[in-house]
């Protein structure tokens, strides 16, 4: 029998360090973990490493947007029919976030 894994959500600002690599799941806009994502962003951890679970959106926008993203991995970054993810376009034109595109 294995153990259980699952940590509550209130603790999962301890666990999550500068400069770690955070694999995030969901889609572009519906069944993105904001929960998950308010909490990473509430550790104050900086210079992560986000891969996206095939298509990104609004929660690798939203912790480019907070300044806590060094680089991203992703096939794409879209906001769906909202259009492009407006702080991963501006951050990755201006070159603060490095870009590994696996399309």
């Amino acid at each position: 029998m294995t153990a259980d894994k699952r940590i509550a959500l209130g603790d999962v600002p301890r666990y999550v360090r500068t400069g770690m690599t955070l694999g995030l799941g969901g889609g572009p806009v519906m069944i993105t973990p904001m929960a998950l994502i308010r909490e990473v962003l509430r550790s104050g951890a900086r210079d992560l490493h986000l891969v996206a679970a095939s298509t990104g959106g609004l929660g690798l926008d939203v912790l480019i947007g907070a300044g806590a993203a060094a680089s991203v991995e992703f096939a794409q970054v879209i906001l769906n029919e909202f259009g492009q993810a407006p702080n991963f376009r501006r951050w990755a034109e201006s070159g603060r976030l490095a870009c590994r595109d696996h399309s």
